[in-house]
């Protein structure tokens, strides 16, 4: 009895899931007979299983559906609306109550009177209804003729699982043992019962794969009931064409493309279609037309959903956007209208004037991106306001066999689907930058700004020292923002057989499953969303089209526009600096910074590099720095936080020359003051000379303590060789300067061949004739030294 009652409950669900659609299309053409009498057939059936199976509730809505559809097959009463829907209404409860028996639970207590009242109401009475029905029936076309069913039995699919996972194994076991043959000396006889091998387990392959297929009928079996019901609710009336139910997908895929498909359906109904009144205002007929194609194209499925209605509205979705705060008025007018467009995708934002049961919340199509993507697929729109919308789903034929690239990192090889790679580079190509801010990489591709990570940081893993360039991948998330991937190498594509990984490792959320390639070693499948979250990348609107419009507008106004880093002061006011200064920007303990003589200063890599701003108490452990330099001299900049990299005018919007500023520039609609570099780099300490200077100081007074603890100190740290006594045996050289006090040794030193610097202790000279340099003037000092080998 219980595999009688399972084979009910399965023909019954199979059934209604079929029928639902082609009670609508009756509606529509209610001469057609083979529907009716395939509807008839349904209800007849069910009637005597129950009496077998003794479901009583089952019996008494299925004999009360016969005894009307009785009547209209001998023409004594109409398929008006309102018998419809009530038969609708019938197919309904016999599907809770199948679903019910199939789980084991409780059957829903809901009184089958109404319902079968509603079904035996007098004609008069349905004709009046069906005149109130503003809307009517949904017409439903579908391309090709009926087609006589196959024969079929029915499997567990944890049985095809099963045959889909043996058959991978022997093709693993197969390539493993086609290694070993090669290893071997060649056995002609061997080989060719190999081959023949090879080719029975590949047809075999395709052949189970082929059992997880299901045509896309089953997707759009439930879209024309779903549209005859919105259409009479919202007082709409749709002509529904169906086309390409015959393509086959996979089951699971079938199973991921439900959703969204019903969602876009759903949108297209409420937002896109008008009531027949604003319709027949446009010049459009009075029902609108929806129409749903499925196709094959490659290893993809095509779905696209096209509607005759209005179209988005891109200035009303701006508008909200701007309400929302998700975007500026001087950004939103610079958007492209292809960037408006991609305004639907944000979570929260709605063109519906107010929320209904049926939409108006806002979420729905970031929603729909998301799962799309999530499975590999893409999702494109055309727009043409006042005329309609297509929506193109393309998504991967199988879940199962999927294209992927073999990537390396941290020494491992991992997965990743084709489709979510958009390009691949390597780090030495001339259109790709990389270049490090507040901590963050930034990766411009031709001029578009990226953020980036590499996969090795992201897993947590050591990236190897290699000697050829990285690997650069776009990938695109699913939020729709692409990012950059540095990888170590993409060693291979091939077509991969994805498998569930193991709930810790699916925990981690950065992968999709594991694949076992040709080489039989398990590698896991990378999941680009979950990279993205897990590196916590921006998730925003991207605003690299307007900045390109920006800078293209400054080019063709004559202004020349240069790269600057936004940063904010630890004073709190927000300014920029050139990029091409900024060598690098990290974060530096406080405790290495420091103050002398006034000047500040921050040790670094074992040497004492100036403060441009002057700061060195800070009331945070790491403070953020930038590292800046010319050709010469290196300064640091403390700074608050790094905001973003933009474009600014080479020459300020407002000059306004004042200490380290040049002036005001605006970015953004923000007025934002302007570093001056080259008062930046003058107002640093002097460091002395860069080269060691030629020649030696020579001082002569090697006995007195001036010259030994004042002296050659100073000579030492301005980057002078510094000689204590006239030299003995040594030679002099013609570069060296003696530096001397006493005139017996300032004598010596010209018998010599020396040149001399003749220092005295007292401020003013003795007279006119007196050359001697005070011993105190540092800049005269300095400046005679110079000048003697000059």
């Amino acid at each position: 009895m219980d595999e009688l009652l399972q084979e009910f409950i399965s023909e019954t669900q199979e059934t209604l899931e079929a029928l639902a659609g082609e009670v609508v299309a009756w509606e529509a053409d209610p001469s057609d007979r083979d529907r009716l009498d395939a509807i008839f057939r349904f209800f007849h059936t069910v009637k005597g299983s129950c009496g077998f199976l003794n479901l009583p509730r089952f019996e008494r809505l299925s004999h009360a559906a016969e005894d009307v559809l009785s009547e209209i097959r001998a023409g004594k009463r109409g398929a008006d609306p309102a018998t419809v829907s009530a038969v609708l209404g019938i197919m309904d409860r016999i599907g809770e109550l199948t679903e019910a028996v199939a789980i084991g639970a409780a059957l829903p207590s809901e009184n089958d009177d109404f319902l079968i009242g509603a079904l035996s109401a007098q004609p008069e009475r349905a004709a009046q209804s069906a005149i109130e029905t503003a809307a009517a029936p949904v017409a439903v076309a579908r391309q090709g003729g009926a087609q006589s069913g196959p024969r079929t039995i029915r499997l567990p699919l944890s049985l095809i699982d099963q045959l889909m996972n043996g058959v991978s194994d022997m093709v693993l076991a197969r390539n493993e043992l086609s290694r070993k043959l090669r290893e071997r000396s060649a056995d002609p006889e061997l080989d060719n019962v190999f081959e023949r091998l090879s080719t029975c387990v590949a047809d075999m392959r395709d052949v189970i794969s082929k059992t997880r297929m299901q045509r896309v009928d089953r997707l759009f079996a439930a879209i024309p009931r779903m549209v005859r019901d919105l259409g009479r609710d919202l007082g709409k009336r749709i002509d529904l064409t169906l086309e390409g139910g015959d393509v086959e997908m996979d089951r699971e895929m079938v199973e991921m493309v439900v959703d969204p498909l019903t969602h876009i359906v759903r949108n297209s109904i409420d937002h896109g279609i008008e009531t027949p009144e604003n319709r027949r205002a446009a010049g459009k007929p009075d029902a609108g037309r929806l129409r749903l194609e499925a196709r094959q194209s490659g290893n993809q499925i095509v779905i696209a959903i096209a509607d005759d209605g209005a179209g988005i509205d891109t200035a009303r979705l701006v508008d909200k956007a701007i309400a929302a705060g998700r975007l500026t008025r001087e950004a939103a007018m610079r958007l492209s209208e292809e960037d408006k467009l991609d305004l639907i995708f944000q979570a929260g934002l709605s063109t519906a004037n107010q929320v209904t049961a049926i939409s108006g919340r806002g979420v729905g199509m970031d929603v729909v991106r998301a799962n799309v993507e999530r499975i590999g697929g893409v999702i494109a729109l055309d727009n043409h306001p006042g005329q309609g919308l297509c929506i193109t789903l393309r998504v991967p034929l199988t879940l199962t066999i999927i294209p992927g690239l073999i990537v390396r990192a941290g020494g491992q090889h991992f997965a990743i689907p084709r489709s979510a790679v958009v390009e691949i580079l390597h780090d030495n190509n001339e259109t790709l930058q990389v270049s490090e801010v507040g901590g963050a990489k930034i990766a411009t591709i031709r001029a578009i700004r990226h953020s980036m990570v590499d996969l090795e940081d992201v897993l947590g893993m050591e990236k190897p020292v290699q000697q050829g360039p990285r690997a650069i991948m776009v990938v695109r998330s699913a939020t729709g923002v692409p990012f950059a991937m540095g990888v170590s190498a993409v060693d291979n594509h091939e077509e991969l057989v994805i498998r569930p990984a193991s709930p810790l490792v699916m925990a981690t959320g950065v992968y999709a499953g594991m694949t076992l390639p040709d080489n039989g070693k398990p590698m896991l499948l990378l999941d680009a969303a979950g990279l993205a979250n897990a590196a916590r990348l921006p998730n925003i609107v991207d605003d690299r089209a307007a900045r390109q419009q920006e800078e293209q507008a400054g080019a063709q106004a004559g202004v020349e526009m240069v790269a600057a880093l936004r940063f904010e002061e630890l004073t709190g006011e927000r300014r920029l600096l050139k990029l091409s200064l900024i060598e690098r920007v990290e974060d530096i303990d406080a405790s290495l910074f420091g103050k002398s003589g006034g000047r500040a200063f921050v040790r670094l890599d074992e040497r004492l590099v100036p403060v441009a701003n002057g700061l060195s108490q800070f009331d945070r452990v790491k403070v953020s720095a930038l590292r800046l330099r010319d050709d010469r001299r290196e300064a640091c900049y403390p700074v608050a936080s790094v905001l973003d990299i933009v474009q600014m005018p080479a020459v300020p919007d407002m000059v306004a020359m004042h200490g380290m500023l040049s002036g005001v520039a605006v970015v953004d609609g923000e007025h934002l003051e302007v570093i001056n570099p080259f008062a930046l780099f003058a107002g640093l300490p002097e460091e002395g000379a860069v080269e060691r200077a030629r020649g030696r100081c020579v001082l002569a007074d090697s006995g007195d303590g001036w010259t030994r603890e004042i002296l050659a100190p100073l000579l030492r740290q301005a980057g002078h060789e510094v000689v204590l006594g006239l030299p003995g045996d040594c030679a002099v050289d013609p570069e060296d300067v003696v530096l001397c006090t006493e005139a017996d040794a300032a004598q010596a030193a010209e018998i010599m061949g020396c040149r001399v610097v003749h220092l005295r202790a007292s401020p003013r000279p003795e007279g006119p004739q007196d050359v001697s340099i005070y011993r105190y003037d540092q800049d005269a000092l300095m400046a005679a030294i110079a000048g003697r080998r000059a």
